[in-house]
């Protein structure tokens, strides 16, 4: 794991800081067993977050990192709430927003070039595109796998797996919320 992510994170606040309409994100994030959930807010705010602030975080939360059994996945929030994920008795029906992952086959530069170019359109029309064949509130995953999200409630990006350690998971990614 990158030292300078870790560094990072640590200094991002840990506010509630809600992703601005039109602003595009993009950052490096690390996930552990202890913190799993993945809130798309502003690049200002620590996206990786406890479980235990999932009621908290509502729409900003949309996704849980799972390390069971050394096949890593991102899962849906709402997903996660269904199958008991996020502890007993939260059942937030109505909090979270949906969200839908389909995995592509972008290369890390390919990926790299998208996120850098900042290109709004674009990236929202890629995630668009790579949606309308698939959609899955699950995803296994692997390094160097690119993965592609839409919620709904307007926000797009994606996301490259740098690398996997048994408690660990550590992307670059970018987003809008449109």
């Amino acid at each position: 794991m990158s030292s300078f992510v870790m560094q990072q994170q640590l200094v991002l606040s840990q506010e509630v800081i809600p992703a601005v309409r039109g602003e595009y994100y993009s950052y490096a994030s690390v996930f552990t067993e202890e913190r799993p959930l993945y809130a798309l807010m502003k690049c200002k705010s620590n996206k990786s977050r406890l479980i235990a602030e999932a009621a908290n975080l509502a729409s900003e939360v949309n996704a849980i990192f799972q390390f069971d059994d050394g096949n890593p996945r991102i899962i849906s929030i709402k997903e996660a709430d269904t199958i008991g994920l996020l502890g007993s008795g939260m059942h937030t029906e109505g909090t979270f927003d949906n969200i839908w992952f389909a995995t592509s086959n972008f290369t890390a530069e390919q990926f790299a070039k998208l996120r850098g170019g900042k290109d709004v359109d674009r990236l929202v029309e890629v995630c668009k595109n790579m949606l309308a064949n698939q959609r899955k509130f699950a995803v296994e995953l692997h390094e160097e796998l690119v993965v592609a999200f839409m919620t709904s409630g307007g926000k797009y990006g994606m996301f490259l797996v740098e690398e996997i350690t048994i408690s660990s998971i550590q992307i670059e990614a970018c987003h809008i919320l449109i």
